[in-house]
C-alpha cells in the first residue's frame, strides 16, 4: 500500500485496470498520432474516469483531489499521454464546479464524460462586451483538445478596453469556437496533443466568466450548492501542481520497474560476465537505491499535500498564502525528485536504452518534458516557500 491509496482511492482501482490493455494497446500509436487515441479516451470514458472529478450535481463522481491524483499515477506507468490527458482535463471538470450553474448545466447536462480541455495561463486579451466579454488570442499547451468539446482558457484584461473589468478571466467556451493550430512537435509527451488554440473576437456570455482571483483561491460564490462544498475551497494552482507531480510519479514509479526488470539479467558485454553483472555491481546497487528513496520521498510529498487539500475540505477554510505557497514546493520538490530519479536511472541504462523502441527512452523523455511544466517549476517555488519561511515581503 503506498501513501495515496485510501478506501476512497481503492474504490476506482476496478476501473482503472480495466482501462490498462486498452492504454497498452494504443500507447505507439498515442505517441506516432502525437495525440490520444481515440479509443483509449473513449475506454477512460466507458470506465467513468472521465467524470471523476466531475461534480456530483452534474452527473460526475465529484471525487477527491487524491482520488484523480491516485488514478492518473497508476495510468501513467502504462500511457503517460493518456494520463496526462486525463489529469489536465479533469483538473478542469473540477475547476467546472467553481463555475455558475447554468455554465455547468450548459456543458455537462448533455455529456456527463466529457473532458475539458485548456489553458490556464493568460494569453490572450478580452474586452467587455454587451452580456459578456469578446475574447481575441492564441493559446499554447492545450492538451487534450482534439477530444474535448469545450475549453477553459486563462485572459487578461486588453489594456485599451475603457470598461472597468477584472484584470484577469477564466472562461468557458465550445471547441467549435476555436482554431487549433498543431504545433506540437516535442522531445517528449508527444501523445498528449498539447496543441495551440486560436481565439478570433469570440464573444463569451457573463455566466461562462470568472475573476481568476476568487476562482484560484477556491473563493468562488457559485459553490455552495455542492455537497462537498470545501474541494473547491483548495487554491487551483496547489491542486493543479500536486496533480501534475502524481502523473510525473507515476511515470518515475515504471522506470524503476523497468531499469530493475532490465538490470536483473543485464550482462557486462566487456568483462564477458552473463546474466545479472550488473546488477552484482555496488555501483548499480546504490544507483537503484538512490532513485528509489527520491521517488517514495516524492510520493509521501504529494500525499502531504493530499492530506492538506482534506483539511481545507473538511473546515472549509481558505488556505492562506504562507500554505499555499508550501503546497507548491511540495509539488514542485516532488516533481524535481522524480525527475533526478530517472535521470539517474538514465544515465545508467546502457546504450540498448537510446534506441526509439526502448520503454526506457520514452519514459525518459517524458518526465524531462513533464517537469519543465510551470506548475512544478522549481525555481519559483523554492524562491516563493523561502520567503514565506524567512519572512520576506513579495
Amino acid at each position: 500500500m503506498n501513501a495515496l491509496e485510501t478506501s476512497e482511492t481503492l474504490s476506482y482501482q476496478s476501473a482503472i485496470d480495466s482501462v490498462l490493455p486498452i492504454l497498452a494497446e494504443h500507447k505507439d500509436a498515442t505517441e506516432a498520432g502525437r495525440s490520444a487515441a481515440v479509443a483509449s479516451i473513449s475506454a477512460l470514458r466507458e470506465a467513468g474516469l472521465a467524470r471523476l472529478m466531475t461534480p456530483k450535481l452534474n452527473g460526475g463522481h465529484g471525487a477527491t483531489i487524491r482520488a484523480q491524483v491516485h488514478a492518473c499515477a497508476e495510468l501513467a506507468r502504462t500511457c503517460p499521454a493518456s494520463s496526462w490527458v486525463l489529469m489536465v482535463c479533469g483538473a478542469h471538470n473540477w475547476i467546472a464546479g467553481s463555475f455558475p450553474d447554468a455554465c455547468r448545466r450548459e456543458m455537462f447536462d448533455d455529456n456527463r464524460d466529457l473532458l475539458i480541455a485548456g489553458t490556464l495561463a493568460g494569453q490572450g486579451r478580452f474586452r467587455k462586451a454587451d452580456g459578456g466579454w469578446r475574447v481575441s488570442g492564441r493559446w499554447q499547451y492545450c492538451s487534450g483538445v482534439d477530444h474535448s468539446p469545450w475549453l477553459l482558457i486563462g485572459s487578461l484584461r486588453d489594456p485599451d478596453d475603457p470598461a472597468k473589468a477584472p484584470n484577469s478571466l477564466h472562461v468557458m467556451l465550445p471547441t467549435e469556437q476555436v482554431e487549433v493550430d498543431d504545433t506540437w512537435h516535442t522531445l517528449g509527451m508527444r501523445g498528449s496533443g498539447t496543441k495551440d488554440v486560436v481565439l478570433h473576437d469570440v464573444f463569451v456570455p457573463e455566466h461562462r466568466a470568472q475573476a481568476t482571483g476568487k476562482l484560484f483561491n477556491g473563493l468562488s460564490p457559485h459553490t455552495q450548492d455542492h455537497e462537498n462544498a470545501g474541494v473547491y475551497m483548495v487554491p487551483v494552482m496547489c491542486s493543479l501542481s500536486t496533480q501534475l507531480a502524481g502523473t510525473i510519479l507515476g511515470m518515475s514509479r515504471q522506470m524503476l520497474s523497468l531499469y530493475v526488470e532490465k538490470t536483473r539479467v543485464r550482462p557486462d558485454i566487456y568483462s564477458g560476465q552473463g546474466s545479472g553483472a550488473k546488477a552484482r555491481m555496488g555501483t548499480t546497487q546504490s544507483r537503484v537505491a538512490e532513485a528509489y528513496g527520491d521517488i517514495a520521498a516524492a510520493e509521501l510529498l504529494i500525499a502531504r499535500n493530499c492530506d492538506m487539500f482534506d483539511v481545507i475540505a473538511e473546515t472549509q477554510a481558505p488556505a492562506g498564502p504562507e500554505a499555499q505557497a508550501q503546497m507548491r514546493w511540495h509539488s514542485a520538490y516532488a516533481a524535481e525528485l522524480c525527475r533526478r530519479s530517472v535521470e539517474r536511472l538514465y544515465a545508467g541504462a546502457g546504450a540498448h536504452a537510446a534506441y526509439n523502441d526502448a520503454p526506457m527512452q520514452q519514459y525518459y523523455r517524458d518526465v524531462m518534458m513533464a517537469t519543465h511544466h510551470a506548475a512544478v517549476d522549481r525555481d519559483g517555488a523554492a524562491e516563493a516557500q523561502g520567503m514565506a519561511m524567512l519572512g520576506v515581503e513579495p
